[in-house]
Parts: structure tokens; C-alpha cells; sequence
């Protein structure tokens, strides 16, 4: 084959990428480029200095690929109507990694999580005030103001309100070993990570919701025999139970966990003999995980379990316990709901060395979806 013949196919081959790239039905997801980061930076990141906010604007204003990028994302309105064409759009102006995006889809999840949190809050008040009248009134600890925060921390609470990852908090070592392609959204499937988890250690306690946090908060900051304070960590893990009361799940009422700061994990502070904590220890293992901005709910959770476990169905991963299912909570109750980070985990078997995933169709399933994938089609106009 002559020089020529492989320039001219490598052309033809950049060409097809570059229409995959902008197709709604492509399978990759678009990156973003520096004026949509420059973008980010000016008017989302929480850390951003006025100067550099400025900067960044003008930079992204500047650079030629701004204008490049709207002018093809009118032009896919414009040739396939809004319908057809506003994923396209929204890729283009909006892809996966930027801030902005994460916002929207925050935002889109809470128009169907807010109503779902409504409903569940008498239940969940309920609940709370019946296992707090259950449980042993003990006298207030002394105040050590040593332990107080100090102004800079105070400042960084605040900031980690407005982030979807909290800094300064320790979490789990793990690393992705594998990457699964979930069910799609806007032409773009979700992914599905593959972890390998270290073991570490948990405070445990057998209730969810407020009584939950706040018996594993009295014993991380020092209601413990030692009364040693531990620096607070993340995710929190929420696994099984349920808020609805069918009469049957009596034994069973969920449990949450903390995780102990890795320089306690192998010696951790004993609980308190009338507190209703155990430590346990949570050895290596795999673990798929799901992510989902917004409120956790009962229904959003079931979504969630649900799309998560078609996929690795569809992967031939097996899962160890369908119904062991966790979910992680990593920021503050005060964080901005959109912004808040949650996963589904399941813990799964390491023998995937012969499956196939399987992707055909993909893009039939998302056309012939029955509930709303983007903002366009919960009826939110841009």
C-alpha cells in the first residue's frame, strides 16, 4: 500500500471519528475543552480567586473554540430540531467532566427526588423521635474547647457545602481495575467502575437517619471508652433496611457505618458499654459502584440498585448478594442538594476474566426509553 492510500485512510478514519464525536448516538462521551473548564473555574469553583475567576472568563470568551463549539450545537437544532438534537447539543456545550454538566444533572435529578423526600419525611421524623425515646438518656459530656474548630476549618465546611467531594476527609484506598458501560443518558452511557477496596475498618450501628449519625458521631468524637476524638471520614455506608413498615423487617432495620481514620483502624477506640456500636473489620474485596448526584431516597435507590444490577447482568459479573446492596453518602447534610455525591455499591466476584459485555442495542434501549433521560425530556426547556 502506497504512503498516499494510508494518509488518505487516515483521514477518512479522523473524519468518521470526528462525526462519531458529535453524534447523538456515539457511544464516547465528548471531553470538554479549555473554554468550557475556563468556565468552570470562573463561576463554579468554590476555591477560585476573584483574579483568576476574571481571568479564566476572559480566557474562555478569547478562544476560538467557543465559537466553534456553539456554532455546531445550533447547527444540530437547526438540522434535527430540538427533539433530535438537543443531546447533541448539550454534549457539545455541556460534556461529561465539566461542572456545569454535574449541576444540570444534579439539578434534573432533584425535580423527581424532591416530591419522593417530601412524602418519606413524616415517616422518617417518626421514626426518629420513636428509636430516640427508646434509647438511654446520658449525661452531657464537659466541652473540650480545645477540640473546637479552629476559624480555617469552620471556612472549610463551608466551602465543602458547595463541593461535591469534600476535602480534608480521609476515605477507603481503592483503584479502579475495571470501567462497564451503564444504560445510557443523552446518547452517552453511564459508567460503571470497578473497584478493588483495601480493608478498613467501620464503626457500625443498627439504625439509619439522623439516630444513626449522631449515635456513630458521638462515639467518633470521643463518646468512647478512651475518649479519644477521631477526625471525621467519608462515605458514609448505609446498607440494607427500610423506611416503610410492612410488619416483616423487624430484624432487619438497616444499619450505617463510619469509617475509623486509617492510623486507628487496627486499634480503634472501644465503644461505650451502653451504645449501640460495634467495630468491624471490612477486608479486601471488589465492589461495582453507581454514582448519583442529588437526595437519596427509597425510590431513587431502588432505581438506581435496579439499573446497576441489569448492567452487570448484561456484563456477566457475578454479584455476591443482590440484596447486600450499600449506599455511600459523602458529603454534609448542609451541602447544596444538587451538588451532593451518593453511590450504589454491590460487592461482586473476581472472575471476569472471560465475560462479555455486551453493548448492541444500546442506543435502541435509550431511544425507546419511557421516562425522562435529560432535561428536555422532563419538560425542563433550556
Amino acid at each position: 500500500m502506497s504512503s498516499r492510500s494510508v494518509i488518505s485512510l487516515s483521514r477518512n478514519f479522523l473524519l468518521i471519528c470526528s462525526l462519531l464525536l458529535h453524534s447523538s448516538h456515539c457511544l464516547i462521551a465528548p471531553t470538554a475543552s479549555s473554554w468550557q473548564r475556563r468556565l468552570d473555574k470562573a463561576f463554579l469553583d468554590i476555591d477560585a480567586t476573584p483574579e483568576s475567576r476574571l481571568r479564566n472568563f476572559q480566557r474562555a470568551v478569547q478562544d476560538p473554540s467557543l465559537r466553534t463549539d456553539v456554532t455546531s450545537a445550533i447547527d444540530a437544532i437547526r438540522t434535527k430540531g430540538f427533539g433530535k438534537g438537543h443531546p447533541e447539543l448539550i454534549n457539545i456545550l455541556w460534556p461529561e467532566g465539566t461542572m456545569a454538566r454535574s449541576d444540570l444533572e444534579g439539578l434534573t435529578a432533584l425535580r423527581t427526588q424532591l416530591p419522593e423526600a417530601l412524602k418519606e419525611l413524616p415517616e422518617l421524623v417518626k421514626t426518629s423521635r420513636e428509636k430516640e425515646s427508646k434509647m438511654k438518656s446520658s449525661p452531657p459530656a464537659s466541652v473540650d474547647f480545645n477540640s473546637l474548630p479552629k476559624p480555617d476549618e469552620i471556612k472549610e465546611e463551608f466551602k465543602n457545602a458547595l463541593r461535591s467531594t469534600p476535602k480534608g476527609l480521609e476515605s477507603p484506598k481503592y483503584s479502579v481495575v475495571r470501567m462497564i458501560d451503564g444504560e445510557l443518558k443523552l446518547g452517552i452511557p453511564e459508567k460503571i467502575e470497578i473497584r478493588k477496596y483495601e480493608a478498613f475498618t467501620v464503626a457500625t450501628t443498627p439504625s439509619m437517619g439522623g439516630t444513626g449519625f449522631n449515635t456513630l458521631a458521638s462515639y467518633l468524637f470521643g463518646g468512647n471508652e478512651e475518649k479519644k476524638a477521631m477526625a471525621m471520614t467519608m462515605p458514609v455506608f448505609v446498607t440494607g433496611g427500610t423506611q416503610e413498615d410492612n410488619g416483616n423487617d423487624k430484624d432487619s432495620p438497616g444499619t450505617m457505618k463510619f469509617v475509623i481514620p486509617s492510623a486507628m483502624s487496627n486499634a480503634p477506640p472501644a465503644p461505650l458499654s451502653d451504645e449501640a456500636v460495634n467495630i468491624e473489620r471490612v477486608p479486601e474485596r471488589l465492589v461495582a459502584v453507581k454514582a448519583f448526584p442529588g437526595l437519596v431516597t427509597e425510590d431513587e435507590v431502588l432505581r438506581q440498585t435496579t439499573a446497576l444490577l441489569s448492567v452487570l447482568v448484561g456484563a456477566n459479573v457475578n454479584v455476591l448478594d443482590g440484596d447486600g446492596v450499600s449506599v455511600l453518602q459523602y458529603n454534609s447534610p448542609f451541602t447544596i442538594p444538587w451538588r451532593r455525591r451518593n453511590e450504589i455499591a454491590v460487592v461482586i466476584e473476581e472472575n471476569w476474566e472471560d465475560a462479555v459485555v455486551v453493548e448492541i442495542g444500546a442506543f435502541d434501549t435509550w431511544s425507546s426509553r419511557t421516562v425522562a433521560t435529560s432535561w428536555y425530556d422532563a419538560g425542563l426547556r433550556l
